[in-house]
């Protein structure tokens, strides 16, 4: 007699269930679903929970694994594992994936598109939450090259007044729920802000300049494309101390140098509203003194000379004359030897009265020649 033997499920296989479509920030919750047989429904079971094949909860009691606050990490493939305390039976669901869906989508955008020194400058957080969830309040906050520039705060926007140099850099901004369960960084943007004007610099007009010149400081800039029609105020500095306030004019003008006009001169240049400023480097003017006409002298003080005898020329300038001047002597209007101040004449015998006799003249640096001083040699006879 043939006996046909049934065996019957202890519990079905498993199936992987989610509560809803999960959203970044939501609590999760996936089930393992499974039946026992009829007069077995005390029997315990225990349940473990993978995703994308590593294990996420051990075997438990519970048929549920829970995630506070889903993040898009969480996405994957799940699957769960159901068996008997002694393991005797065990089985496995089929593979479930679960997609976590952003809450929302941040963006980085600035206003203007090019932004030159001294513009208000808007950094805009930009923000796209998910349907049907509009009314999420977010807080946001904003970095500059990693640092942060300003703190969580309802406002989506980063204003600068009035956009330096210094403002450039790699922008990010970060988003995030009250709670901080959802948080996100934007894509970095460099931000380059623009010279409104060139760094000044300082010439000065003649190149060198002698006691009595015109002189002329001119603070030099250049406006970029675009913006030349920007108004610019001029200040100068001598020493650190301003000698002409701010105006229109880029030049400073001495009618009249002195020497006390010598210095370390700067200038500085401004926007109307003081909201661009920049100094130029230090540049050093030296104020030659004036090369007046020299005043020959001679030592001892009588005139004629005789053969053995000598006499000491002298070519003596203003004291305000400055420097190491070079010394040019001349007898009856020819350059003769010698380029120190005083001109020693010793002559010996009686052929050297016409070589020594005559109109000495001597010039100091650039200046003109002295008035001629006559020199009488005589023979002695």
């Amino acid at each position: 007699m043939n006996m046909f033997v049934y065996f019957l499920e202890l519990f079905s296989y498993p199936q992987i269930k989610v509560s809803f479509d999960p959203v970044s920030g939501d609590h999760m919750t996936i089930t393992c679903d499974t039946k026992l047989s009829p007069h077995r429904e005390t029997t315990e079971l225990q349940f473990a929970f993978y995703r994308n094949g590593h294990n996420v909860q051990g075997f438990s009691l519970s048929n549920q694994y829970g995630v506070p606050s889903a993040q898009l990490e969480d996405s994957g493939n799940y699957t769960c594992e159901v068996q008997t305390p002694t393991g005797s039976v065990r089985k496995r669901s089929n593979l479930a994936h679960i997609h976590i869906q952003e809450f929302f989508y941040t963006q980085i955008k600035v206003s203007p598109d090019q932004v030159t020194e001294g513009d208000h400058m808007t950094i805009t957080c930009d923000t796209e939450l998910r349907p049907h969830r509009e009314t999420t309040e977010l807080q946001f906050a904003f970095y500059r090259n990693g640092h942060n520039v300003q703190g969580f705060s309802l406002s989506n926007q980063y204003g600068v007044p009035s956009a330096q140099l210094e403002d450039s850099g790699n922008y990010t901004c970060e988003v995030q729920t009250p709670t901080g369960s959802v948080r996100k960084r934007s894509s970095m943007a460099h931000i380059h802000i623009q010279e409104l004007f060139s760094y000044p610099q300082i010439k000065v007009r003649p190149d060198q300049v002698t006691e009595g010149d015109h002189m002329t400081i001119t603070c030099d800039t250049e406006l970029r494309p675009h913006r030349e029609t920007t108004e610019l105020q001029f200040a100068f500095y001598r020493n650190g101390h301003n000698v002409q306030g701010f105006s229109l004019s880029n030049q400073y003008g001495v009618p009249s140098a002195q020497l006390e006009d010598s210095g370390n001169y700067t200038c500085e240049v401004q926007t109307p509203t003081g909201s661009v400023r920049k100094r130029s480097n230090m540049a050093h003017i030296h104020i030659q003194g004036a090369a007046v006409r020299p005043v020959v002298s001679f030592f001892p003080n009588w005139t004629p000379i005789f053969p053995g005898e000598s006499v000491t020329l002298s070519c003596n300038v203003a004291p305000t004359a400055q420097g190491n001047l070079g010394y040019s002597w001349y007898r009856d209007g020819h350059p003769i030897p010698g380029d120190q101040q005083n001109l020693v004449i010793q002559p010996t015998i009686w052929s050297d009265i016409r070589s020594y006799s005559g109109d000495y003249q001597c010039q100091a640096g650039a200046s003109e020649r002295s008035d001629p001083v006559t020199l009488d040699i005589k023979s002695g006879e």
